[in-house]
Parts: structure tokens; C-alpha cells; sequence
């Protein structure tokens, strides 16, 4: 991951725009957490983040959970310097049994969805009773791998590269509260 200086940074940000206010977010976060609560009532489940995008809408939505749950992770990426590849690589997989158990896995944004549905592949090898997507943001467009959905989704945006929210501009501003993009001419 290449380092960007803070004058290129700074440079972004006057060049992007808001597409999701602060509010907006916080709303969705509570209508996901409503849905993913209505549905996990009970189920005492494994609530699972893909980091590390997953970290802030995670971090976020747990806030919100009234389920009993457990928690973990998962690291998986196919990126290699800001580029996709068709390769996944794990950097750590779960180190909880979920054999027989609920698992809501939680990322960032449904994009092409190849990584996530990777992900979930591989998940369900290890025989889940049900497993369960949530992203913040579902980024509209044509390029969605097939037979791969996810089940719960705050927000939906334009095809463009966002950041925020835990997604990231070059490795840098996942911390920003709202959506953005750099403005279009």
C-alpha cells in the first residue's frame, strides 16, 4: 500500500463531494439494525466481520444489536495494491467452530460481490445452520458476480469509487462519517 502525503489527502477531500450525509448513515445503520434484529431474535448468533471494511459499519450496528451474539472475524482479500485480481488471499480466517451456527457476516459494500461471495463460499464449507450478509452500501451497476445476493443492506449508491464508512481512498479515510466521492466534471 503505497503512503500518500497529507497535501494529497488533503486534495481529495476538496475534490470529492458528500453523496451520503452523516445522518443518512446513521439512519440506515438503525433501520439494518431493526431488520437484523427481528430476524436474529433468539438465535444467539456469531456475528462476523469482514475487516477491514466491515470494522466501522461492525462497529456501528453492534451498538444497535439487542441479540445475544458472539463475535469474530475474517480477513480476505483479492486486492494487491488498490488493483483486483481473481486470486483470494486469506490474512485470517475464523477461529470459531461455526458449525451448526447463525453467522451474520458483515462488510463495508456489496460491490461486484466477488470477494464477499468467496468469502461466503468458503464459509459454508464448514456448515453453518444459516448464514447471513449485511453491507452498508449496495453500489449500483451491472458487474455483480451471479447467484450471489446479500440480505440485509443499508443504503444503495451510484457506481463510482466511494470512500468512508470503512471504505477506503487509497488505504486512507474509512474514518469519514458520510459517503464520498471525488467530484465528477
Amino acid at each position: 500500500m503505497t503512503q500518500l502525503s497529507n497535501q494529497e489527502i488533503e486534495k481529495t477531500l476538496r475534490n470529492s463531494e458528500c453523496l451520503v450525509s452523516s445522518l443518512e448513515v446513521a439512519a440506515a445503520y438503525e433501520r439494518l439494525a431493526a431488520q437484523i434484529n427481528l430476524h436474529y431474535a433468539g438465535m444467539n448468533a456469531i456475528v462476523m466481520v469482514v475487516m477491514n471494511g466491515g470494522l466501522i459499519p461492525a462497529g456501528q450496528l453492534l451498538t444497535h444489536l439487542t441479540f445475544y451474539h458472539r463475535m469474530s472475524y475474517v480477513h480476505a482479500t483479492r486486492y494487491r495494491d488498490n488493483e483486483g485480481t481473481n486470486e483470494l488471499c486469506w490474512k485470517f480466517k475464523p477461529d470459531v467452530n461455526i458449525e451448526g451456527e447463525h453467522v451474520l457476516l458483515i462488510d463495508d459494500i456489496f460491490d461486484e460481490g466477488i470477494t464477499l461471495k468467496a468469502v461466503v463460499e468458503e464459509l459454508k464449507k464448514e456448515n453453518p445452520a444459516s448464514l447471513k450478509c449485511c453491507v452498508l452500501l449496495n453500489k449500483i451497476h451491472e458487474r455483480k458476480v451471479t447467484d450471489f445476493n446479500v440480505d440485509f443492506v443499508g443504503l444503495e449508491v451510484a457506481d463510482r469509487y466511494v470512500y468512508g464508512c470503512g471504505m477506503d481512498f487509497h488505504g486512507y479515510l474509512r474514518h469519514m462519517p458520510g459517503i464520498y466521492a471525488i467530484k465528477e466534471d
